[in-house]
């Protein structure tokens, strides 16, 4: 159609003009020569076909089945069939071998037996066939045998043998032999089936290949005779018989299943694991592989005119698959034994139209001189028509390879081009825009400041400078100011939503952008100033912010002094769903943050709360860490001049910090707050104590018995008195021992044997009323008779708890562990236990208390930390090596541990020392706890750099104002603590 205003035309008719006349051209030329004949030949090509591949198929299938029926047949009447143990089985086998070796289809021969035996001889020629059976390199065959005998269990035997069936190895195989050939398919086809059965078509589980179970019932015998056959061969019959190259053929059964097919693949189908565990199946015509072939058609075709459904007929038709015709066969092929295949054959109608090509060759030298009229012509024309699409086309490439900075420029005359040129700028254009924002919002982390870049990026796509953004508040009832945008945000005021103001309500109502007029109130709700001069083109653009879920999580209003922009508008509403999607993203995350630190703060809680002897460590170790890694930070001088943490560093640092402990939650309070030496879950010295007071009766008693029979009172009263003053002096000793304040020397431990070797009578049974895991450890032993006499301190065997195996670490271990592990986990012995040199803990419950930290160590190493928190169990688990290497528990040198590790470990020994909450102890004044960790560094404990900047930054004594009681901070003299840092160094 011609524009008179610009003498340009429409793409449509440029096109049409020229190559109607080229079409029309070429078209009369040529039509009446081919059509004539068309017909005629690709109905004579395609029937000629169609029968030579039907003929082909059926021998094909001769050829694959005569060998397996014959020798199915030729076994059943082998006295294989009547013998009854395996060497008289064995004899028959070579006859089973040579049928192997001259048919190649044939897979494996087996005869089944109805008291549950089985023999099958199997080709293991092939290294594939070796590496399945585990056959030696030499063997030729594996036997497989079950066999049962009465009241014993089946015996499963694999027998491997040479190509003169020699036996070269044998192997039981116990998860063979529960094969019972009673329960398979085809042994229960062929006892229901008088002469030869065929299974229908099944993928082999070893081979993955397509293959049919030929199997023969032998009367009077107990005996049933089977072959397997491979149906590969069928698809090179259909591959040879492929006339033309997209010529489709297929052998199927009457449920559709794949028999063969020219491309193998189509046959076997990779079900999914919720349908077969993963394993393969019988492709089917209509199956996922087949979609974009013609077959699936065809297969509705033969059903629709009953060829499946075993009426012998063939279908021969014509159908239109993707745009094209094809000419189809469906003919039904009869088996022995088995259902009918059906062989299906469809020919694209062009490629039968080889004889025809002569035919078109004749109108070639007519269209050759259309041609060379018409050719000139169309060049010109496209060239005309096609530069600017060019020109497009390039500008296309660059959006596709998102480069959207250049404007698009390309003018033509052609009317549908031009607009697509307009068309294409404005998009680039909006494309940018929308790429911008995106970028802009997740390039932001901080959420306050993304609700700001949000706002902004919003306004300027609208030419809006005022703007609000309110946030769904937690309890769901009104919207909450979050941004302003050219307004202080102290003008916003919160909006219930039962009482919405209408500027906003319409939007929520509707769920969808509006655009209002706006003044005064309404103004102000939408974060404009009330005062401003009124102004009817001014309106407002109400964007209701959706999540995932299609809940409403906020409202963003932005205030335009112009007349609203449909397109604008709509750009806006599109962005509004990433954003708001953007945003709830962040606030998850913020909440997750949240929930994470409050749930290690409850942790480091829980555990200073465990134990009185810990009070606030877990809060203030994490506060002096960050404040020395900061001080790291702020030098710009020294080893730490590098040091430079970045907000992931320091949200790591947080969290080891916090959790630096947490492996405490494991260690028993009995152990931790053990002040005597025999406290467990309670003082065991009273115990003690009662056996004291048995013995002082015992005394008294002996006493007045000698009274009674007439001895010296005098005397006896002297004795009992010596006694009595003997066991109260025992026991203040044993008491004194037990408070753990004197270091027991080799002569107090001999007193201790001494008073030990005293006994006691016991009358009761020591082995009622007591807990399930202490009467298995007295089991070990037998009960003696009662009564019975027992020393007065005892190491008993029951004291011993063993440690779990699970318990022990490997020098392998996968954390690095390098422990001197006790051989026990607790010895409770009594006499162990007074005789412990120092304090009052024994080796194994010292082990207890510093496992601690490998509880922390394998307890963090086991979370599923993001790849910014890494470091954390590393940095949690460092603060109780020392720089000599000879820490705990890996036993770390200071240039393996980071330096946040070693500021960790400072901050630990230095909360520990100067802690005031601690009832066993006073917390050391600053100077007190600063000098005895310039020994620590003298002794290769501790960073000397470390200590060296804890003193020179002042963080001690800024941690001392925070958390230490006034008596505590003293004078500190930094200088006269320095020179004893660098001796050290």
């Amino acid at each position: 159609m011609k524009n008179s205003k610009t003498g340009r035309h429409t793409l449509q008719f440029h096109l049409s003009v020229v190559f109607l006349v080229l079409v029309l051209s070429v078209g009369s030329a040529i039509g009446w020569l081919a059509y004539s004949r068309m017909n005629t030949v690709i109905t004579e090509a395609s029937h000629n076909l169609f029968d030579l591949t039907s003929t082909e198929a059926v021998a094909g299938l001769e050829r694959l089945y005569a060998p397996a029926e014959l020798a199915v047949e030729v076994i059943a009447r082998q006295g294989i069939t009547h013998a009854r143990t395996l060497d008289e089985r064995l004899v028959h086998l070579p006859v089973l071998a040579g049928f192997l070796d001259q048919a190649p289809s044939l897979s494996s021969l087996y005869v089944g037996y109805d008291d549950g035996d089985f023999v099958m001889l199997n080709k293991t020629s092939s290294e594939t066939a070796r590496r399945i059976f585990g056959a030696p390199g030499n063997s030729a065959y594996v036997i497989q045998s079950v066999e049962r005998e009465p009241g014993m269990e089946a015996v499963g035997r694999f027998i491997f043998v040479d190509e003169a069936m020699t036996v070269i190895g044998q192997d039981t195989r116990p998860s063979f032999a529960e094969y019972d050939p009673r329960k398979r398919p085809w042994y229960k086809s062929a006892q229901a089936a008088v002469g030869q059965t065929k299974t229908d078509p099944y993928i082999f589980f070893t081979s993955r290949k397509l293959g049919q179970t030929i199997a023969l019932n032998v009367p009077g015998t107990g005996a049933t005779v089977a072959a397997d056959i491979m149906l590969e061969t069928l698809a090179a019959s259909l591959r040879r018989e492929r006339v033309t190259d997209h010529t489709e053929l297929a052998l199927f059964g009457s449920d559709l299943g794949m028999i063969a097919h020219p491309d193998e693949t189509m046959v076997v189908e990779m079900l999914p694991p919720s349908a077969t565990g993963g394993a393969p199946a019988l492709g089917r015509l209509s199956a996922n592989q087949l979609v974009g072939t013609v077959l699936p058609d065809v297969a509705k075709a033969a059903i629709a005119a009953g060829v499946t459904s075993g009426n012998g007929q063939t279908l021969t038709d014509r159908l239109t698959f993707d745009g094209a015709t094809w000419r189809i066969q469906v003919s039904p092929l009869e088996i022995r034994g088995s259902d009918p295949y059906y062989l299906a054959i469809a020919v694209p109608e062009a490629e039968l139209l080889a004889q025809a090509r002569q035919l078109l060759q004749q109108g070639a030298l007519a269209i050759g001189l259309i041609l060379i009229v018409a050719v000139p012509i169309t060049m010109l024309a496209a060239r005309l028509i096609s530069k600017p699409v060019r020109a497009l086309s390039r500008e296309a490439e660059k959006i596709k390879a998102f480069d959207f900075s250049d404007p698009v420029e390309v003018e033509s005359a052609v009317i549908e081009i031009d607009d697509l040129s307009r068309s294409m700028n404005d998009m680039k254009s909006t494309i940018r825009q929308f790429l911008a924002i995106n970028r802009a919002i997740s390039d932001e982390t901080d959420f306050a400041r993304l609700l700001q870049t949000l706002l902004n990026s919003m306004g300027d796509i609208v030419g809006s400078s005022q703007g609000a953004v309110y946030l769904m508040s937690a309890d769901e009832t009104a919207l909450e100011p979050a941004a302003a945008m050219g307004v202080p945000f102290e003008t916003l005021a919160r909006q219930p939503l039962d009482g919405l103001p209408n500027v906003l309500h319409e939007a929520v109502a509707r769920e969808d952008v509006c655009t209002p007029r706006v003044t005064g109130e309404a103004l102000a709700v939408c974060g404009g100033d009330p005062e401003d001069a009124d102004n009817p083109e001014r309106h407002a653009v109400v964007v209701p912010l959706f999540n995932r879920n299609d809940a409403m999580i906020g409202i963003m209003t932005l205030v335009s002094e112009e007349k609203g922009n449909p397109s604008l508008t709509r750009f806006v509403d599109a962005l509004s769903r990433s954003a708001a999607i953007a945003l709830e993203t962040r606030q998850l995350i913020a909440s997750q943050k949240a929930l994470f630190q409050a749930f290690i703060r409850m942790i480091a809680d829980a555990i200073d709360a465990k134990s009185p002897y810990t009070g606030g460590h877990c809060a203030r170790v994490p506060e002096l860490t960050k404040m020395l890694a900061e001080a790291a930070h702020d030098t710009d001088t020294g080893p730490f001049a590098d040091l430079k943490l970045t907000e992931d560093d320091r949200e790591a640092i947080h969290i080891a910090a916090w959790l630096h402990d947490c492996g405490k939650v494991t260690t028993p309070e009995y152990v931790v707050d053990k002040a005597t030496k025999l406290e467990t879950l309670y003082d065991r010295i009273h115990e003690i104590r009662m056996r004291f007071e048995v013995l002082k009766r015992d005394a008294w008693i002996a006493y007045w018995k000698g009274v009674a029979d007439g001895g010296d009172g005098e005397a006896l009263a002297k004795k009992r008195d010596l006694e009595l003053e003997t066991l109260d002096a025992d026991f203040a000793f044993v008491a004194e021992c037990n408070e753990g304040g004197e270091f027991m020397s080799d002569e107090r431990i001999e007193r201790l044997q001494d008073i030990a070797a005293k006994t006691w009578s016991r009358t009761l049974s020591d082995r009622v009323g007591i807990s399930h895991e202490e009467a298995t450890r007295k089991a070990a032993a037998p009960e003696p008779d009662l009564p019975v006499d027992e020393p007065l301190l005892a190491d008993r065997r029951e004291h011993i708890l063993k440690r779990r195996p699970e318990d022990l670490f490997a020098p392998d271990n996968p954390w690095g562990f390098r422990l001197d592990q006790p051989e026990h986990l607790y010895n409770r012995g009594e006499l162990y236990n007074l005789s412990v040199a120092r304090g009052t803990l024994t080796p194994e419950e010292r082990y207890k208390i510093n496992d601690h930290i490998v509880q922390t160590i394998i307890m963090l190493s086991r979370l599923p930390f993001p790849h910014h928190l890494r470091q954390v169990p590393e940095l949690a688990g460092g603060h109780h090596e020392k720089i000599d290497g000879s820490g705990h528990p890996k036993r770390l040198t200071g240039a393996e541990m980071t330096p946040v590790a070693r500021m960790m470990a400072i901050a630990d020994i230095f909360e520990a020392l100067t802690a005031a909450d601690r009832p066993y102890k006073k917390g050391k004044t600053l100077s007190e706890a600063l000098k005895i960790m310039g020994f620590m560094v003298k002794d290769g404990h501790i960073d000397a750099d470390l200590y060296d900047l804890f003193l020179t930054s002042g963080v001690w004594r800024d941690y001392a104002e925070r958390f230490m009681k006034p008596e505590q901070i003293d004078e500190v003299d930094i200088d006269a603590l320095r020179p004893k840092l660098s001796a050290a160094a």
